[in-house]
């Protein structure tokens, strides 16, 4: 059995493991990255699965939120040094189809979305603008609470209660996405397009306190953009591996952990991993790699309060999980709404608010949805570098039940559900999408996903369902959202802690908690 000392010891290496360890790096603390497969990057990964030639990002793809954290664009004219390029639409950010009129193109442009609204409804163009213009009063503070530590679960009642206007505020807030729409928009079509732009965490269009989202979804598209990076999602985890290593830590692979290690006073000092070999923190460890695999697969139980571990047991990751084909094409598909909506590389293919009613009915009875709705990614558009020349690759996925009620497996079943269910939905919408134009396919489910990394409890991507329970001041669980563990020197990470999912490098928000206990120079948290 051999032993190796470091600072800090980090197990898992997704993209917001290794942004913790690169914060810590860049702050001159030797850091060691611990990973069970062979490649990095957590929900960060591209590989050819197809064909040769032919990198798809198996799973997160679109790089928004990312850039709104103010660690990573310290980080990132570094990363640029290590291969990181970032490929931004200017223009064209999502296309919605209707086969029933011109369909809806979201741009950067807001005044252009607008027009593209108008089409359906004026007034719910009008709406929309006003939902962006409201940005500038609480950018900053959403920023800042972003990526700070959650504030206790008055502080926004507390700060809009008393006046009428920050009642209806907050009233709005309280909504559920559904009800959102249903109160701001008229139309049948953008309600449907707004409702499924928010249920991408995958959560259910009824999930009460999730209108405030619209405030952010709207105006942060048109704030940000979209971006992907060159080569793949996977080009951001391998540039802050090699980032962490120039400065004298390692990133490991092929190291499956065991054993979190706890010294007679209860304190996390390293891990075991499964070879026997022990890797030794001697500041504090952190993990990303969330609860269930951290807390009850990698502790003793009579090491954590008899209290953690029933909430810990009882945390929900939710009954919404994913079937997906990554598709080899000649061509990408073409949309019958003509030039706008094929110039964009991302589209969201939801028809109406019934149909919407319907998927998430099925789902609940763990039925397969009949009439699903789509996203889909022809990321070569932006980046034609990752297929061979002339040729393109697809992600096209939708939300389904984790476990069906006829007793199929996802895994055995997934091929053909992509074959007859979704493909046929993709080829109402499109002229070119018959079997000449597919030269390939990967299929993925929600048991696949959690195949490949443990941490996709259920096929669920985002670290576990985004409750009310769940969020904020209660993520991952009452009494733990500052990114502390109830294990004293054991750090959390990853999207089961605040904000949750998506492709953030939230990490940095754990390295700046360490980096103030440490007494050591940090972004200024909430």
């Amino acid at each position: 059995m051999s032993t190796r000392d470091f600072d800090i010891v980090i197990a898992g290496a997704g993209h917001n493991s290794l942004a913790c360890a690169a914060w810590l790096a860049r702050s001159g603390l030797k850091v060691c990255v611990i990973e069970r497969n062979s490649w990095i990057g957590g929900g960060c990964v591209t590989r050819e699965v197809t064909k040769p030639g032919f990198k798809h990002d198996l799973y997160g793809s679109s790089h928004v939120w990312i850039h709104a954290n103010p660690d990573f664009q310290v980080l990132l004219p570094e990363l640029k040094k290590y291969g990181l390029e970032y490929i931004w639409e200017e223009n064209h950010i999502t296309g919605h189809p209707d086969l029933n009129g011109k369909g809806v193109v979201v741009f950067k442009d807001v005044d252009r979305t607008c027009e593209s609204i108008s089409h359906y409804s004026v007034a719910d163009a009008r709406r929309y603008r006003e939902i962006y213009d409201k940005w500038g009063e609480i950018r900053d503070g959403f920023i800042k609470g972003m990526f700070s530590p959650p504030a206790k679960p008055g502080a926004m009642p507390s700060a809009l209660q008393d006046s009428y206007d920050g009642l209806l505020r907050l009233k709005e807030f309280n909504l559920s996405s559904r009800q959102f729409v249903l109160q701001n928009f008229e139309n049948d079509t953008v309600r449907a397009f707004i409702l499924g732009w928010a249920m991408a965490p995958q959560i259910f269009p009824d999930t009460e306190c999730t209108g405030q989202s619209f405030y952010i979804l709207i105006p942060g598209i048109h704030t940000y953009g979209a971006a992907i990076p060159k080569g793949g999602s996977m080009m951001l985890p391998t540039a802050l591996a090699k980032y962490i290593e120039e400065r004298g830590g390692q990133v490991m692979t092929n190291a499956p952990i065991k054993r979190f290690l706890l010294d007679g006073d209860g304190s996390c000092v390293g891990v075991r991993l499964e070879n026997g070999d022990e890797i030794s923190a001697t500041r504090a460890v952190v993990t990303g790699l969330g609860l269930k695999v951290s807390f009850l697969d990698c502790m003793d139980p009579e090491d954590l309060h008899p209290d953690f571990l029933k909430a810990g047991k009882a945390f929900s990751y939710g009954s919404v999980s994913i079937a997906r084909v990554h598709y080899a094409l000649n061509e990408l598909p073409d949309y019958k709404n003509g030039d706008d909506m094929n110039a964009c590389a991302f589209h969201r293919i939801f028809g109406s608010m019934h149909d919407i009613d319907v998927q998430y009915g099925e789902i609940m009875m763990g039925k397969a949805p009949s009439n699903p709705f789509l996203w889909s990614a022809g990321w070569t558009k932006l980046d034609p570098g990752r297929a061979p020349k002339d040729k393109h690759t697809l992600i096209l996925d939708t939300f389904v039940p984790s476990r069906l009620s006829d007793g199929k497996n996802w895994e055995d079943y997934v091929e053909e559900y992509v074959d007859t269910v979704l493909l046929k939905v993709l080829r109402r919408h499109t002229n070119n999408m018959d079997a000449g134009n597919i030269l390939g396919a990967y299929y993925e489910s929600g048991v696949s996903l959690e195949a490949a990394n443990p941490a996709f409890v259920s096929g669920n991507t985002t670290g576990g369902e985004r409750l009310l329970s769940q969020m904020g001041y209660m993520r991952p669980l009452p009494g733990f959202s500052q990114y502390k563990s109830p294990v004293p020197k054991l750090y959390m990470t990853g999207p089961s802690c605040h904000p949750g999912g998506g492709i953030t490098a939230m990490g940095t928000i754990t390295a700046n908690v360490m980096l103030r206990d440490f007494g050591m120079p940090h972004r200024e948290l909430n």
